[in-house]
């Protein structure tokens, strides 16, 4: 494969990614559930207010046409600009969270002008045999199946290393040349398996917080709620477990790349495919889905009762803080997926824990290239 055609391989997929992303950010506002408009608590019924439908068709618009200019500009930066392509790729989020914040205060203030308001903060739903016998997440033992994973690449990078150089290319720079050795020794072969475990772990907890989040519920439609939120919840679950071992998988392409099987470009390539690979069910999932099921429920009856109101909670809209709330993790007001809940003193014993292990895999990647 010529230079110039995996350059052009790897623009066109970053542009695809770049669109894919945006295309998934705009489509948040159908996906969200019935009861929230742009992070605000609102009737069912409001879903129907040609204000707010208005400016969810603008807010589609606005942000699928910077994700095709990004994608655009992406094909035309290629790989000479690596840090401006960076900048790129992000505006289609940057734009998305800062049309999400105008139209949030719109809605707020049609909130106040239409009365929309409950007469507690907060009132719980019980959905009783329903919920306790709706779908489920995947249970965290099929995490497990990192396990084979992470052994299956220390056996194929013992099975490489004799062919391995010495030193060993580790790092490449935009145009593909070496810019980093590390010298043949155990380090090469311990390298790919603590990224692999690294990654599994992060995914691991990730899946930990789908099965320890708050359930929600409709008063209206409690059963259904409960269903629906279970279907969503195990779909999730079994997608970031196929997309986690997916990812971990392909890290076995660095010692494929070490005893030089792929070259740079081909391995670079390969990655932006199995990123590509596991965007596409993330989305299929969230737009059949929609967020905590509620593209499940689009056929019910809508009600015009507001008996859950916690926008003061919800800081920008995507930020949860509950001091009252005993949840550690809660779905997500603006998006598809899960939040943590920021008064809960757990969150941040969590988040401390995280960044200590992101430190500790920093400072031993450090270790290993010496």
């Amino acid at each position: 494969m010529s230079s110039d055609l995996i350059a052009s391989v790897t623009s066109a997929s970053m542009a695809l990614i770049t669109f894919l992303s945006g295309s998934l950010i705009a489509a948040t506002p159908w996906l969200t559930r019935g009861r929230e408009a742009f992070a605000v608590s609102v009737p069912e019924t409001a879903q129907a207010d040609p204000r707010i439908r208005s400016m969810r068709r603008a807010y589609l618009a606005c942000v699928l046409v910077i994700s095709a200019a990004s994608a655009i500009a992406v094909l035309a930066l290629s790989s000479a600009y690596p840090l401006a392509m960076a900048a790129v790729v992000c505006a289609p989020v940057i734009a998305g969270f800062a049309l999400m914040l105008v139209f949030r205060n719109r809605v707020r203030a049609i909130k106040r002008a239409e009365g929309w308001g409950t007469r507690s903060a907060r009132l719980s739903t019980v959905a009783g045999a329903a919920e306790a016998n709706a779908p489920r997440p995947l249970p965290l033992t099929w995490n497990l199946l990192y396990l084979p994973v992470i052994l299956a690449t220390l056996a194929l990078s013992l099975a490489l290393y004799p062919a391995m150089p010495d030193p060993v290319p580790v790092h490449f720079n935009a145009a593909g040349a070496v810019d980093g050795y590390m010298a043949k020794g155990w380090q090469v072969v311990a390298m790919p398996i603590a990224v692999q475990a690294f990654m599994a772990l992060c995914l691991t907890a990730s899946h930990w917080q789908i099965l320890r989040s708050r359930r929600p519920s409709s008063p209206e439609h409690p059963v259904a709620s409960a269903i629906a939120y279970g279907m969503f919840a195990r779909a999730q679950s079994a997608t970031l477990l196929v997309t986690g071992i997916v990812i971990t998988v392909s890290i076995a392409i660095m010692p494929l790349a070490f005893a030089g099987v792929v070259t740079s470009d081909q391995s670079f390539v390969a990655l932006i495919v199995i990123i590509i690979a596991a965007i596409l069910p993330n989305l299929v999932v969230s737009l059949v889905y929609g967020q905590a099921g509620s593209r499940l429920l689009r056929r019910m009856t809508a009600s015009d009762a507001l008996d859950f109101d916690d926008d003061e909670r919800w800081r920008l809209g995507l930020f949860y803080v509950n001091r009252e709330d005993p949840s550690v993790v809660v779905p997500r007001r603006f998006g598809v997926g899960w939040a943590m809940n920021w008064g809960n003193p757990k969150s941040w014993g969590l988040t401390a824990l995280l960044v200590v292990a992101l430190a500790a895999f920093v400072v031993l990647i450090e270790v290993v290239l010496r």
